[in-house]
């Protein structure tokens, strides 16, 4: 009877020190993990890239005798050409606007200034950045700024380079991501794998469509009302349009500004604009695109853009929408299918 005790009492300790165990190993990936966030942030961003590659890449490498590597340069040939294109013909007269923005700053905010009844309004944040130029660590400031912008350079180059890697051959990254599984559940992740990237490859596809139309019907909707800079400030909507919800708001911004140095009836017909625009967006648009891609309820989008920003930063708001779909493709393999299957007598 005593021996029988002491072998549950070290059966109970076993089972105590191996709970211990799970629990400290699961503490110490997850605080490795938040030590790599910004890592694994380019990490998913390189994805998205690979992704976009490849679709591009793959059409021509099933219509042709091309192999994969010579697909995937036509496919970066194609971008960059697509790229070269659009600078050469929108980007001079774009940032000739842009720079005429900041030129005729002073006289747009006096003009603002007397719409809105404040005076001095120029020099009011003429006043505040003198106040910040002159602070003694302005010299700190700028090499923190010039160190932002160079890290974004490097980010950026990173992030291309190694899409460009990934897009090369995907399934070695693949495997030996799912080499990192035990044998019973990796069948499972493989198949999420597979379906989060078709879902981020509608999703990229289409969210690349959708900020093509907001930014044409900006541009339009601006010249039409005879808003200055309408080029730039629909290129604007369309880039910030990447972000949802909150994107769209920035973007409508300077728009309301410049509408307002022009009349105050300008401003609430841009208002009016832009409010049009994002119905059309989230009624015509956005259902054609998630037809196939995952549905993404407005409520859920929002509250993902405030949890990735608040844990995750800037970068975070940025891939917010895309990580979302990624969650919602995994929780539905890895957590509801699971449960469907345990819940089926005949399972």
């Amino acid at each position: 009877m005593a021996e029988t005790k002491d072998d549950d009492r070290w059966s109970n300790s076993g089972r105590i020190l191996k709970a211990s165990l799970v629990v400290a190993a699961v503490a110490i990936l997850l605080l490795v993990l938040w030590t790599l966030s910004n890592v694994l942030l380019l990490v998913f961003a390189s994805i998205l890239v690979a992704i976009l590659l490849s679709s591009i890449a793959d059409p021509i490498q099933r219509l042709t005798p091309f192999p994969r590597a010579a697909a995937l340069a036509v496919s970066v040939g194609l971008v960059a050409i697509f790229i070269a294109g659009f600078l050469t013909l929108l980007g001079a007269e774009i940032s000739s606007e842009i720079q005429g923005l900041f030129s005729e700053l002073p006289a747009l905010l006096k003009s603002l200034g007397d719409q809105l009844g404040v005076e001095n309004l120029t020099q009011m944040v003429t006043d505040r950045l003198e106040g910040f130029l002159s602070r003694g660590d302005t010299m700190l400031n700028f090499a923190g700024l010039t160190f932002t912008i160079f890290d974004m350079v490097l980010s950026f180059a990173l992030v291309i380079v190694a899409g460009i890697y990934f897009a090369a051959n995907p399934d070695t990254y693949r495997n030996g991501f799912l080499s990192l599984f035990p044998d019973s559940p990796r069948d499972n992740v493989g198949r999420t794998l597979d379906l989060s990237g078709k879902a981020l490859r509608y999703w990229l596809i289409g969210q690349l469509v959708a900020m093509t139309i907001i930014g044409f019907l900006s541009w339009l909707g601006l010249t039409l009302l005879g808003v200055p800079s309408a080029l730039a400030l629909g290129f604007i909507a369309g880039v910030t349009d990447f972000v949802p919800v909150i994107g769209p708001i920035f973007g409508a911004i300077p728009a309301v500004l410049i509408a307002f140095s022009v009349s105050p009836t300008t401003a609430l017909w841009v208002i009016g604009l832009y409010v049009l625009l994002q119905q059309i967006e989230g009624n015509i648009v956005q259902p054609l695109i998630q037809k196939k891609a995952v549905n993404l309820p407005p409520a859920l989008t929002l509250f993902s853009l405030i949890g990735f920003g608040a844990l995750l930063g800037p970068m975070g708001i940025l891939l917010a929408t895309p990580l979302a779909v990624v969650a919602i493709v995994a929780t539905k393999q890895l957590y509801v299918r699971k449960i469907s299957a345990s819940s089926d007598p005949e399972t």
